[in-house]
């Protein structure tokens, strides 16, 4: 019986140890919905016809997204230079962000390809 309370001791402990994303940075799902919605706001922004017209749409769309979020441009930056300092939680949330881009893409040629049918 004590082999088991010394070992119940020692994993509970080893677990309340485990390293973690700190309070003050924005957590990794959220962070993903987050570089998402950057990621959209910069292929949207990359694609407007004149860089004057980039620059003044830019700076209001990415205040929309911090908006959204509860962020500020503080966080965000803190958040990613975390991030960029761990490059396996980066790769993990990457991962999905490009899944979750891919996926959107699909949908949109699909949407594309029904409306030009629909003109044919």
């Amino acid at each position: 019986m004590k082999r088991f309370f010394v070992i119940a001791t020692v994993l509970l402990l080893f677990y309340a140890c485990k390293p973690g994303v700190p309070k003050d940075i924005i957590q990794p799902e959220e962070m993903e919905k987050v570089l998402y919605d950057m990621h959209l706001v910069e292929g949207y922004v990359s694609n407007l016809p004149t860089p004057d017209t980039s620059k003044k749409v830019s700076a209001a769309f990415y205040k929309g997204v911090y908006k959204k979020f509860g962020i500020d441009s503080v966080l965000y930056n803190k958040s990613l230079n975390y991030y960029y300092t761990n490059p396996v939680l980066m790769k993990n949330m990457y991962d999905h962000i490009t899944a979750k881009l891919a996926a959107a893409r699909e949908k949109q040629a699909k949407q594309d390809e029904k409306r030009l049918k629909l003109v044919q």
